[in-house]
Order: structure tokens, then C-alpha cells, then sequence
């Protein structure tokens, strides 16, 4: 029996429809969740930061993104699960300055090439660590810091987290660049180091204004100088040691990066949605709580930043004497 021709034309005119809906219901799958690594554990200064953009993150990118916590091997475990992803923009890092710039001299076996494997995409955060002094000692400067260590000879010494640390690198760019000599008294972390600094142990310290804030606050340390290239946010007037030896930028950064291979298209994508995320006052204001106001750099500005900070480690490590262990 023929199919009347107006009930052909419905059934026609249905079938787009049909398929229209289909694709609707595709399209409205939940997008697959980006991993985000972070090489520390919870609670630590790398996964608060990774923890307060990751909401921004996922807003723009338009999938959740999932923080993924792979401490160890002072963050290598993580960037090695990174550099072996696939470069399809699913896996991302919160990365630390020192496991790009500090960690290859460090580890003997490093299982992945940071250079060749991983692709720095924006610049998160930046802080100098600060250089900090016993206020027992009376030296309210660094002309005045000099003036001790050059008193004190070989009896001058100096602290820090550990043997390789950013802060023990820095130490000897800055003793190299004022001609002065210091004996490294490694500690087991940043509060063991600045126990001893309020002890009068040691001489002076680098370190991150939070471990340091309790001592600042009841007098018993001094800040001197901030280590890094930008202004320290809760005192913008403290003088930067670059200013006066632009060698010597003992700082810490953070930053998004994916492994190598990621195609430009996704690059860019991850590089906007990391922009326009710590450009939200919200955010900006969250990071600088946790003592790392937003810093953000590009791409491009990226590669010649990092190439100055994996120079100037090896420079330091080379003063410093570290060896792979």
C-alpha cells in the first residue's frame, strides 16, 4: 500500500529532528575530567596554589579538573607521570620552580629530561625568598651582614632546608657576589633552619615569609632583603638583592605545565584559561594569603625566563658544590 505523500514528508522532515536530538544528548556528556599533578602532598604550599585555581581552571576550560597529588622524589614521581602523558591536554602539572631548575643536579637518575620532556606554559606565581638575620646580632642591613660575616671569618655560617634547596644555592650566589665566606649548616626542613637562626646558630637564612612570620612578629628576626626579581608583596619597599647584584635572585615560582608535544591550539587554550583565571581579584587575593601573589607570564616570555633560572642554577650549584646523590 503506498505511504501517502503528506505522511512521507513528516516522516522525512522528523528524521533531522531525530538525529538533532541524538547529538544533543552526545554533546551533553560530562567532558572528561583534566588531571592536574601536583608533586607535593596535601596541605603543601604547591598544592594550596594548585587548589585555589583549579576552580577557575575548570570554569574556563570547560571540564573539571581533578588535582592529583604524586609527592616524592622531590617532585619527580609527579613530573615523570607528567613528561610520559600524552600530549592531548588531559594531564597538566602544577609545577615548582626547583624540580625544573635544581632537581637534575640533585638526582643522579633523573627519569625524565625537564628541558625535553615538559613544556612550561604560564607562570602561576613568583616570591623571593627572604634573607633574614638573628636580631640579636644588630645588623639591620646588608651592608651591615657583610660587615659581620667579614668580622666573623671562618666562624661565619650560614642555614638552610637542606643540601641543594634553592635557599643553600642562593646563600653561596649572594656570599660570591659580596666576596665573603660562610660555612653551610644544612637543616632538616625550612623549621629547623630558622630555629637555629633565632638560637643565634647561624648567621643568616633564606626563606619563605610564612615560616619566618612568627619570629618577625615577636622581634627576634630581622628581614634584610628580599631574594627575588619582583617586589615582595607584603613589604613592596624591602630592597632586592638583584638590584644591587643582579647575579644573586633566590626566589620560588610555580607554574602550569603539560608534557612536551601539546599542540599549539591546546597551548594557547590552557594559556588563557590560566590567565584570565589569576586575573580574578578572588584569586589573586586567595594566592597572596598563602604568601604567593599572582605572577603570570606567557609562552614566550616563559622560555627566556626559565632559561635564565636553569643558568643561574647551574651557576650556584657549581659555587655551592652540589653533587648528584
Amino acid at each position: 500500500m503506498p505511504i501517502p505523500r503528506r505522511a512521507a514528508l513528516a516522516s522525512l522532515a522528523g528524521t533531522p529532528l531525530l538525529f538533532r536530538a541524538r547529538s544533543a544528548s552526545a554533546q551533553a556528556e560530562p567532558a572528561q575530567p583534566i588531571r592536574a599533578v601536583c608533586g607535593s602532598s596535601p596541605g603543601s604550599i604547591t598544592d594550596l596554589i594548585a587548589r585555589i585555581v583549579q576552580p577557575g581552571l575548570a570554569q574556563r576550560l570547560g571540564q573539571p579538573v581533578v588535582v592529583d597529588n604524586r609527592p616524592g622524589a622531590g617532585g619527580n614521581i609527579a613530573a615523570e607521570f607528567l613528561a610520559r602523558a600524552a600530549p592531548d591536554g588531559q594531564t597538566i602539572m602544577v609545577i615548582s620552580g626547583g624540580i625544573m631548575t635544581l632537581n637534575p643536579y640533585i638526582y643522579r637518575d633523573m627519569p625524565f629530561d625537564p628541558v625535553r620532556d615538559i613544556r612550561l606554559v604560564s607562570r602561576i606565581t613568583a616570591g623571593g625568598f627572604l634573607l633574614a638575620v638573628p636580631s640579636a646580632i644588630g645588623v639591620t642591613d646588608v651592608d651591615g651582614l657583610i660587615a659581620h660575616l667579614k668580622r666573623k671569618g671562618d666562624a661565619a655560617n650560614y642555614g638552610s632546608p637542606g643540601i641543594g634547596f634553592a635557599m643553600h644555592v642562593g646563600s653561596e650566589l649572594f656570599l660570591n657576589a659580596i666576596g665573603a665566606r660562610a660555612v653551610h649548616v644544612p637543616y632538616r626542613g625550612s623549621a629547623a633552619a630558622i630555629n637555629a637562626l633565632v638560637a643565634g646558630e647561624v648567621d643568616f637564612v633564606f626563606d619563605s615569609r610564612g615560616p619566618l612570620l612568627p619570629h618577625l612578629q615577636s622581634g627576634k628576626v630581622h628581614v634584610i632583603a628580599n631574594g627575588g626579581s619582583l617586589p615582595d608583596i607584603a613589604q613592596p619597599d624591602l630592597p632586592r638583592l638583584s638590584d644591587r647584584y643582579p647575579d644573586v635572585v633566590v626566589q620560588s615560582w610555580t607554574a602550569i605545565a603539560a608534557p612536551a608535544g601539546l599542540p599549539e591550539h591546546l597551548l594557547r587554550r590552557l594559556d588563557a584559561a590560566t590567565r584570565a583565571t589569576l586575573e580574578d581579584p578572588e584569586v589573586g587575593a586567595r594566592l597572596r594569603s598563602v604568601g604567593n601573589g599572582p605572577a603570570y607570564i606567557g609562552p614566550e616570555e616563559f622560555e627566556r625566563f626559565y632559561a635564565e633560572e636553569r643558568a643561574r642554577a647551574a651557576r650556584g650549584v657549581e659555587i655551592a658544590g652540589v653533587r648528584p646523590q
